[in-house]
């Protein structure tokens, strides 16, 4: 094997934890071309921006990204994520170091960013779709925007950019997609100075490698991609470019035992060197997460891959077969893509959140005692497509192999998805954690957490920082981010993270900034954690116990303290003892107090009072404590039945809930269904306290007749201290199908431009639940085709377009939002059922009355062909409760804000009379009524319908001799 020279590295003899295991060799060598010695970053020209570029200038990157789909209904978790972090750290950081912006859509172009940097001794290099910028690590910019096709030299510029510092070789790393079909262009500086020369290579695949990840490695720069539907890593010869060699090798191995989910993108991580120390002879690591949400996994779990280099023979070089490590159970199946996670305010726009990959990077370090390796990956933690990020801390060491040492779900509990994390370790085992958080209520925005070496494990104990909040939306596309990157400065302790936000609607931006968890002082202390009391029964005299971490460099001792109850201080004293830098020890005040008020909140808080303490921020420490009470119980969720077509006599299922801290047995739960007679039955239990169960009644419920039921549960605890969480209600629908057919054979082209449209008109009047179409299509060339539903307002929803290539025909194709497979990643003639490129959701809610139109567009000459027939099932149900000759009103407004807010507008100088306004469910229940007078312009009102279900909702305004009606959908 080469002998390597490494530059600034301390190889320690620290064993790797190699295990017995079955090795494979490679399947695939690559040979790079050299493009050739860059002039000097700093000389290229300043790309131009375009400050007043709009979003039909931006150019959306395509992404290969498939939808990432739930094989395995029964999948663990079933319910909420089981490692949830639902309260944020309470440990004050300091301030942020620098914070600046990195770049824009105005000089990018290109949406979503992507964007990625990387941190020397004295430069940050910044890279987003099409641009790279080199900053003072204050901030200054010093070189940029440069274009990269430009810089590159490959003329084009494809997307996905990745920046890395080489801090082993003290040199930079810059790749992007190449110049030719299925290629990534690097380049490597030839010195230590960012700005200067590079040397820069182009390796050409056998399918488009999207969705890079390198990592830097002793051996190696290794490489993950999605690479058509192959799981495969590469090792990248890293020493032959460091020197500018002409002919630098790939490697590529497959990664055997691994299952992939057909339906999403593939993104297998490299471990990333952190530091310069590391084990003599370490391998390389890939690590990929299996999901048993996924066809063929049976469990939760991580593979990990050691892989062997031989680069004089790179026959020999190995892959071992994967080490399964188990893990809590986790959800990594989101909304499909294309359609959006997260609801942003204001705009029915979802962006992405990226599902199923591990994140980049993920970084590892070498200690003298192990090796730790960070996991981080987007979760959803309530089947609802809320986000927390699931991180994960493997050790290894001479003997043992990895390991999980901690693992956790970082997920406050405030409503908000929190993704796009990405996580590294200082040298004192401390970790900070970046990513975006958003929700229909905030627009998206960054933010750090972290935790300190020898805290309680599986916490991220440090107080949520804000490093941009957002400041707009985007509203017309899904595509976000895609990556964030988290990095470590040379000094080892100074943590440097990019991600997107928008500063103002449809204008995103980069930002750039630094943070430490050890602050350099040399006196400062402060509460880390209240370890006791924890809520449950408590009494008039609770014993307090605190952590005490010296943050500084300096031993302190005698440290003086307070606790408040309250707000009221209850005890002042002294920890006697001595606290070396960077420990913690435990202590317990000598002062009880009392919590013995049941029902009650407590607020805790603990704090260090040093004489000298250079940053108070740290100080103290908040905990809330709830004296629960012994007997509360009540139904949380009705999981059963739900809303559907053909309903009958159906089984009704609740989940109930112990919220006290006695165990339950033999109490009673009822349900009724719109307000009939209560069916009542025991639950023998137990059900212990803080516990869930799931019952099922054994008397049927009857949904047979088509239309809306609000089924009502409560439980019937005799004992029970607080009656107002007992009792649930939910709306549940027998959907009615009606389908229709329209079987005239109608040509299609073969002129460029040519449009035929098919009409199916239904005649009744039903709100939709649900749609879905068959068609049969004989054409020569199915990628010249546009095929859209129009609906009778004017919905339109696209089903294909341009898809199948040179393929013929579609073939009783049925496009149906709940398919396993989407139409693009079908294959001609299409016989099957598939999702379509648009929502057939978007439909939902809108009347099934009027004209129907399948609109084929052919766009392209020669080729030609038939619409032979199409169907169109439309399923829903009519509304309760409303007037038969019901139809909605044009003047009357009612304007979605976002998170189920709408404003009413009835903008009419004409009406004077006092109106009112009346909101009512699909049963004709009423659930708002406010009376309005004109204020000279018309009538407003600002509805809050976040209170109550998913579904259809009719808001009414007016009087005797004025009716006004609009149909609202809550989502």
């Amino acid at each position: 094997m080469k002998i390597k020279k490494l530059l600034f590295a301390t190889c320690l003899l620290l064993g790797i934890g190699v295990y017995a295991q079955e090795t494979y060799p490679p399947d695939e060598v690559i040979v790079g071309t050299f493009i050739g010695k860059t002039i000097p970053l700093r000389d290229f020209a300043t790309a131009e921006n375009n400050p007043t570029m709009g979003v039909t200038e931006l150019k959306i990157v395509p992404n290969e990204s498939r939808y990432n789909a739930k094989v395995n209904e029964d999948a663990l978790p079933l319910g909420m994520d089981p490692l949830l972090q639902k309260v944020a750290g309470g440990i004050h950081s300091y301030a942020l170091e620098e914070n600046f912006i990195g770049a824009s859509s105005s000089e990018s172009g290109f949406v979503p960013p992507d964007p990625t940097g990387a941190v020397g001794p004295n430069h940050y290099v910044h890279a987003v779709n099409s641009i790279v910028k080199i900053f003072s690590k204050t901030g200054t910019l010093l070189v940029g925007p440069v274009s990269l096709g430009t810089f590159l030299g490959i003329g084009s510029n494809s997307g996905d950019p990745i920046v890395l510092y080489d801090q082993l070789a003290d040199r930079w790393f810059v790749s992007e997609f190449g110049s030719s079909n299925n290629s990534l262009a690097i380049g490597v500086s030839e010195t230590g100075d960012p700005t200067g020369a590079y040397n820069v290579y182009q390796y050409s695949f056998t399918s488009f490698p999207d969705y890079p990840h390198y990592s830097v490695w002793p051996d190696a720069y290794y490489l993950t991609a999605n690479i058509g539907a192959t799981n495969k890593v590469y090792a990248v010869e890293r020493d032959v470019m460091l020197a500018g060699g002409p002919n630098p090798k790939i490697v590529g191995f497959p990664l055997p035992g691994g299952v992939q989910n057909s339906n999403t993108v593939l993104s297998p991580e490299p471990a990333n060197l952190l530091g310069t120390t590391y084990p003599a002879n370490v391998p390389g690591y890939v690590t990929y997460l299996q999901d048993d949400g996924w066809s063929g996994v049976s469990f939760d779990h991580l593979n990990v891959w050691e892989i062997v280099l031989d680069w004089n023979t790179t026959s020999n070089s190995t892959i071992s077969a994967p080490l399964e490590i188990a893990t809590a159970p986790f959800n990594s199946v989101f909304a499909p893509f294309g359609t959006g996670d997260v609801q942003q305010p204001g705009t029915s726009q979802k962006i992405d959140m990226i599902g199923g990959v591990i994140s980049f990077a993920a970084n590892y370090r070498s200690f003298g005692s192990h090796n730790s390796w960070l996991i981080t990956f987007n979760t959803d933690i309530d089947n609802n497509d809320t986000s927390g990020i699931r991180w994960i801390e493997l050790r290894n060491d001479s003997t043992t192999p990895w390991s999980i040492y901690q693992e956790g779900t970082y997920a406050p509990a405030d409503g908000q998805s929190r993704f796009m994390g990405s996580a590294a370790m200082d040298a004192a085992g401390n970790i900070g954690l970046g990513f975006n958080i958003a929700s229909g209520t905030l627009p998206v925005g960054i933010k750090y957490t972290g935790r300190f070496n020898g805290d309680p494990l599986g916490q991220m104990t440090v107080a949520e920082t804000e490093i941009i909040p957002g400041n707009g939306v985007q509203t017309f596309t899904n595509r976000f981010g895609d990556y964030s990157h988290l990095t470590m400065d040379p000094d080892n302790f100074t943590f440097w993270h990019t991600a997107e936000y928008f500063s103002s609607n449809n204008n995103w931006r980069t930002r750039i900034a630094s943070f430490s968890l050890s602050g350099g002082f040399a006196n400062d202390v402060g509460v880390s954690n209240i370890v006791t009391p924890e809520s449950g029964t408590l009494t008039n005299a609770e014993t307090v116990e605190i952590t005490i971490r010296n943050y500084g460099t300096d031993t302190q001792t005698s440290i003086p303290l307070e606790l408040w109850v309250d707000g009221n201080l209850v005890a002042s004293e002294t920890f006697s003892g001595n606290i070396p830098s960077n420990g913690t020890v435990n202590y317990t005040f000598a002062q009880t107090v009392d919590l013995s008020t049941q029902g009650q909140t407590y607020s805790i808080m603990a704090k260090t009072v040093l004489v000298g303490d250079e940053f108070v921020g740290n100080d103290a420490f908040t905990k809330e404590v709830i004296n629960y009470y012994a007997n509360d119980i009540g139904v949380t969720a009705i999981t059963a039945p739900e809303s559907g077509e053909g309903l009958g006599m159906e089984a009704v299922t609740v989940t109930i809930e112990n919220f006290g801290t006695a165990t339950q047995s033999n109490f009673d739960v009822a349900y009724s269904i719109n307000g009939g007679t209560p069916v009542t039955e025991n639950v023998a239990g137990p059900l212990n306290g803080g516990e869930s169960t799931s019952y099922t009644f054994n008397t049927l419920g009857d949904f047979s007749t088509p239309g809306a039921y609000l089924v009502t549960a409560t439980t019937l605890l005799a004992a029970d201290s607080d009656v107002s969480n007992n009792t649930l209600s939910a709306t549940v629908v027998n959907y009615d199908c009606s389908s229709d057919s329209n079987n005239t054979v109608m040509p299609i082209g073969p002129d460029a431009g040519t449009i035929t449209e098919s009409t199916i008109t239904f005649t009744s009047d039903v709100l939709i639940n649900d749609v879905n179409l068959t068609l049969d299509i004989n054409h020569t060339y199915d990628g010249d085709l546009t095929i859209k539903l129009v609906g009778p307002d004017g919905t339109e929803v696209i089903l294909a377009d341009n898809v199948g290539g040179s393929g013929d025909d579609f073939s009783d194709t049925t496009f149906d939002d709940e398919a396993a497979l989407s139409i693009q990643d079908g294959n001609p003639p299409f016989d099957g059922t598939f999702r379509p490129m648009g929502n057939l959701s978007d439909f939902d809610g809108t009347s099934t009355l009027g004209d129907w139109t399948l609109s084929i567009l052919d766009n392209a000459n020669q080729d030609g062909g038939t619409l032979n027939y199409w169907s169109l099932q439309l399923c829903g149900a009519e509304p309760l409760g409303l007037p038969e000759n019901y139809t909605e009103s044009s003047d009357l407004m009612v304007l979605s804000e976002g998170n189920n807010q709408f404003e009413v507008q009835l903008l009419n100088t004409n009406i004077t009379d006092r109106l009112t306004l009346t909101v009512t469910n699909m049963l004709g229940q009423t659930l708002v009524s406010y009376r309005l007078d004109n204020d000279g312009t018309g009538y407003k009102y600002n509805l809050d319908m976040s209170y109550v279900s998913a579904g259809v909702y009719f808001v009414r305004l007016g009087n005797k001799n004025v009716s006004k009606i609009k149909r609202i959908i809550v989502k």
